[in-house]
């Protein structure tokens, strides 16, 4: 007869389970390409050399740009049921700052002109993110030298990669924009620098007033930019205001790595210090505080993957009502079903609960719908004050 289990007994089953766990775990992990997005992180096995860095764009060139009006590209696809407007009576523009799209971090900072072998995530970018806009502007998103996976922590890096988005900026008011509204729109590593932006090449000048909101997602943003001039947009149909969320599995907080304990500009320099919240602005109702029901998601577009084509085409179908969300202590909260389509889980989902690759996707039809009544509201108070072009 087998008698009771003794303390040591249950000691060695536990620690035989722990074992399982961690190597089910383990196996998990791998099977979804987890060390592969360890090593990425890695950085360059040379000390950063300001003397090696790659050459510099040149705006005047069409090759500089990864979106631009006339090409017909990736940019101008479309779901099924929606159409890109014609780019000649397109009533404002969108100046895009992209997330870092270069894989790995074997050099600090990446060449501009990266194509898509090294930079895998350029279509994805064009199609996901960019083709948001195009019922509403024109698409103007510069390339620039981004700064590696590794080297977002390093502000040389990240100063070289900000001084081209500048320069592209600049070189977009001079010869492209001709006095029409704009949008200004960015993800993870292209929000970072359109915090900068904002602050030194348009809030309190001129052209601020030609603003017709920001939308900064996939980065930290402080929720304080109402000090230096620049609203929280707080209806659906406000103008010259900024928006920002990051997206994140209910219950986790993973994602928090993207809002918490950041270096961003402010006032003229980085900071560290008297850090804000995270700016969550939810696009479901456009509300700080409130939770949008899964009905009010009109549409979600899969993260895209290859093979993509040579120019634009039809998006997939958009998924209706696939979750909810709400803003919660910094995060836009979301409740993605296991039984969702494919598309809407990837490795950094499955790791660390944040969606932050499809922060614009999981939202497409909100967004898309947004940029188009924040443009015409914004023209609407323009004819009111005769400041239209």
């Amino acid at each position: 007869m087998t008698g009771p289990c003794p303390r040591r007994c249950w000691l060695r089953r536990g620690l035989i389970g722990l074992g399982v766990v961690v190597v089910l775990s383990l196996a998990a992990f791998t099977a979804i390409g987890g060390w592969g997005l360890v090593a990425s992180l890695r950085g360059p096995k040379a000390p950063f050399d300001a003397r090696a860095l790659p050459p510099a764009p040149d705006y005047a060139r069409a090759r500089a740009w990864l979106a631009l009006p006339g090409r017909n590209g990736f940019e101008r696809s479309t779901p099924p049921g929606m159409a890109a407007v014609d780019e000649a009576r397109a009533p404002a523009d969108v100046f895009f700052v992209h997330p870092t799209t270069f894989q790995g971090s074997p050099v600090w900072v990446a060449p501009f002109d990266a194509g898509d072998a090294a930079a895998p995530l350029n279509p994805p970018v064009l199609l996901d993110q960019v083709s948001v806009f195009n019922g509403c502007c024109r698409l103007y998103a510069p390339r620039y030298r981004q700064a590696t996976l590794a080297a977002l922590k390093e502000p040389r890096a990240m100063d070289v990669a900000y001084g081209d988005v500048a320069a592209a900026f600049r070189y977009y008011l001079a010869h492209l924009n001709h006095g029409r509204p704009f949008i200004v729109a960015s993800h993870s590593q292209g929000t970072a620098h359109a915090i900068r932006l904002l602050q030194e090449e348009i809030l309190g000048r001129p052209v601020q007033h030609r603003l017709v909101a920001a939308y900064l997602i996939g980065g930290y943003v402080p929720d304080t930019f109402g000090e230096i001039g620049l609203p929280i947009c707080a209806t659906a149909r406000a103008t010259g205001c900024v928006v920002s969320y990051n997206t994140s599995q209910a219950g986790r907080t993973g994602a928090r790595m993207i809002t918490e304990n950041r270096t961003y500009w402010w006032r003229g320099a980085r900071t560290t210090q008297g850090r804000s919240n995270a700016l969550c602005v939810n696009p479901l109702d456009w509300s700080q505080r409130n939770a949008a029901p899964a009905r009010a998601n009109r549409g979600s577009l899969p993260f895209p993957h290859a093979p993509f084509g040579s120019a634009a085409g039809p998006l997939p179908a958009l998924v209706p009502q696939l979750t909810g969300a709400v803003c919660r202590n910094g995060l836009l909260e979301v409740d993605i079903p296991w039984s969702a389509p494919s598309g809407f889980t990837d490795k950094v989902s499955l790791i660390f609960g944040s969606y932050h690759l499809n922060d614009y996707g999981i939202f497409y039809a909100a967004l898309r719908r947004n940029a188009i009544d924040r443009t015409t509201a914004w023209r609407s108070a323009g004819a009111r004050h005769g400041d239209l072009r």
